[in-house]
């Protein structure tokens, strides 16, 4: 998988994230996501490329639940 697409899917799976922010429970959130980033291959695809793939992918996901984006936008509301 090349960087640019790894990156669309990692911006993609945050853009979900962070819909779901405020929906439930921030743990069962994390709970959920992480589980579907393990059985989607996400976390393995970073792992391929950082190896640190759960470490990454959970370091996204925190962001979305707060409000924030990795890539460097302002915090978010959640209207």
């Amino acid at each position: 998988m090349t960087a640019s697409l790894l990156k669309l899917r990692l911006r993609r799976f945050w853009c979900i994230a962070i819909t779901a922010r405020g929906k439930a429970a921030d743990a069962e959130l994390r709970r959920q996501f992480m589980d579907r980033a393990r059985k989607s291959g996400l976390v393995a695809a970073v792992h391929a490329a950082s190896h640190h793939g759960e470490e990454d992918v959970l370091h996204v996901l925190n962001w979305a639940l707060k409000g924030r984006d990795p890539w460097g936008a302002e915090e978010l509301s959640n209207d």
